[in-house]
């Protein structure tokens, strides 16, 4: 089997997180005026208030941020190998690639938190003279990129290796292994945050972040009853 699949799809009023702008409910509470700006000033987006006492933080809301498109394409393979001798063997793949469009405050991009592609391929081994099987999937996306009011944020995926091996005992009962994460992905995540809008814009950068998170393998026994 052999399938590619066209889509375009328009979407209205689309979802997003967003910042407001608006600093933390403690705000005004932490505010230092040692220069005798109020925190009315800051709230109000005064520069020169918000030079003395900068909240480094926003608060950020689900917000519908306009209308945009989101189209790609998608190509899925899956096929035994008996044509090789091997009837109990099967393999398959998926590629999608993606893009989106939608204008925001500086100008267009893709939605936010959306890979260009996203791709797996692997294979499962039936035992039959064993009632068993045995199968592997490797998957992987690209980076995905997020703008919103004084932050963009590019994040990168590691890839994901899976093997499960499987066993029937009777017509109705299966006992499954399943190794999930064996390559240890990491979820590495670039950071640009700016003071505000404009200086957005100019790229007047105010800070330059890196942050990296690595989980270990997942091991999982399940059984399976069909009645």
């Amino acid at each position: 089997m052999f399938g590619v699949n066209v889509f375009y799809r328009d979407v209205k009023d689309l979802i997003e997180v967003t910042n407001t702008g608006a600093p933390p409910d403690d705000y005004c509470g932490n505010f230092e005026d040692d220069e005798g700006f109020t925190c009315d000033q800051a709230l109000a987006g005064d520069p020169a208030a918000l030079a003395v006492y900068d909240p480094n933080s926003f608060v950020l809301t689900p917000e519908n941020v306009g209308e945009g498109q989101i189209y790609g394409i998608e190509f899925d393979l899956s096929t035994s190998l008996i044509a090789f001798g091997m009837e109990n063997t099967g393999v398959f793949a998926n590629l999608s690639l993606l893009d989106s469009k939608i204008d925001d405050f500086i100008g267009e991009r893709r939605f936010n938190s959306q890979s260009e592609y996203v791709y797996n391929f692997g294979f499962i081994q039936e035992l039959t003279v064993y009632a068993a099987a045995f199968g592997v999937t490797y998957r992987k996306q690209g980076d995905a990129y997020e703008r919103i009011n004084s932050e963009e944020v590019t994040t990168s995926y590691g890839a994901d290796l899976e093997i499960f091996v499987e066993k029937s005992i009777g017509d109705s009962f299966t006992i499954r292994a399943v190794g999930s994460n064996l390559l240890n992905a990491s979820k590495d995540e670039i950071f640009n945050k700016f003071d505000n809008e404009i200086d957005q814009m100019d790229r007047d950068f105010d800070e330059y972040e890196l942050e990296s998170e690595e989980a270990g393998p997942v091991f999982q026994i399940m059984a399976r009853y069909a009645f």
